[in-house]
């Protein structure tokens, strides 16, 4: 196992194997006196515990084929190795997610496992099998929970970070789980390597737009999210500039637009959701909030057959840049992602008057 590997699983069970040890060194007496307190601790442990840990289980199983072949040798390039980790840190931070019931918990365990093909996994051809996993069509969300999670899990909460600092991010989707500079000098080589590989900046983005693509083919294919999400959301800005809408508003009206045509639903169905009556139609079951992310995520993706890069202005609305407040189409909203497009990244360092000036400097140029 790698080392993310074995630090899941010393959360979950280093308690236990460190008594079962003591146990079989004991003889009969101690083992019987393990018996009996490893009987009340399962008793003790919350259905939060044991959820997580099988879905931690359920990565190690998707992810055990590529660690078993690079600790036999195999040769493989460090950035394809670095690639492998993050991705296996990120599944572990997805399914590192205590549910209330088993029936949730497995829905969560076949996300990690769907999530695991997509980014390059091999499964064993049972999983692939069960899951229903096709080549020819790419599948991540099989239930509409799976939205606040993946939300919860991967939208980076951007606002209380350090402005400049190594994690500082405005993308919808945030793969990178350590810093940078976390890497201590009191570290061993090998941990100080590891470490380098998890954070790898090229590695980041490749497996970010992998997931990414996942995550967008996901919604089209299996949700029913098949418009042209940017064509949409720059109708949308325009109609904003015409009725002066601020920021918060716009993503607001796309977020509502995207709850209600949006839906793991139209492609699959579980048995435990509740039969419609004659008459009744499918209520929306996503969040506003999630919907407003999933809308985001969607415009940053765009068209997969056009492949080109989000209009500047609608990558600032989407990326969170323009003040909530702001109204689309105002003087200062001009200027601002004006700016915004002229300076690049160097406007998180700066304050509103400068980047608006650096537009009318850009514009004398």
């Amino acid at each position: 196992m790698s080392a993310i590997a074995v630090g899941a699983t010393c959360t979950y069970l280093w308690p236990e194997l460190k008594a079962l040890e003591r146990a079989i060194d004991g003889g009969d007496e101690t083992q019987r006196q393990w018996a009996l307190q490893t009987d009340t601790q399962l008793r003790r442990r919350t259905v939060a515990d044991v959820t997580a840990m099988r879905q931690c289980l359920a990565v190690f199983d998707a992810t055990a084929l590529a660690a078993a072949a690079q600790q036999a040798g195999t040769d493989m390039p460090r950035r394809a190795l670095a690639e492998m980790r993050i991705a296996e840190a990120l599944l572990l931070h997805i399914a590192d997610a205590p549910q209330s019931d088993f029936a949730r918990s497995d829905r969560v365990a076949g996300l990690c496992q769907l999530m695991a093909h997509g980014l390059g996994f091999k499964l064993p051809k049972t999983a692939r099998d069960a899951l229903h996993i096709s080549d020819e069509r790419p599948s991540l969300i099989r239930d509409d929970n799976a939205f606040a999670l993946l939300k919860a899990q991967l939208a980076p909460d951007w606002r209380q970070d350090e402005a400049g600092s190594a994690t500082f991010t405005v993308h919808p989707i945030d793969v990178q789980m350590f810093d940078p500079d976390e890497t201590a000098d009191d570290l061993s080589s090998k941990t100080r390597n590891e470490r380098r590989l998890l954070t790898h900046p090229g590695a980041l983005r490749r497996v970010r737009a992998r997931l990414l693509a996942l995550f967008a083919a996901s919604v089209r294919y299996d949700c029913g999210g098949t418009g042209d999400w940017r064509a949409i959301a720059q109708r949308a800005l325009a109609a904003a500039a015409q009725h002066g809408m601020s920021c918060d508003k716009v993503l607001l009206a796309m977020g509502i637009a995207a709850r209600s045509g949006i839906s793991a639903r139209f492609a699959w169905r579980w048995s435990d959701e509740p039969v419609l009556l004659p008459g009744e139609t499918l209520r929306p079951t996503i969040p506003v909030d999630v919907a407003q992310w999933i809308a985001r995520v969607m415009i940053v993706a765009g068209n997969p057959d056009a492949n080109l890069p989000c209009p500047s202005r609608l990558a600032a609305l989407v990326r969170g840049d323009t003040p909530p407040t702001l109204q689309v189409g105002s003087d200062d909203w001009v200027r601002l992602t004006d700016g915004i497009d002229a300076l690049g990244r160097r406007h998180w360092h700066m304050s509103f008057a400068q980047v608006c000036n650096a537009a009318r400097g850009a514009r004398r140029a």
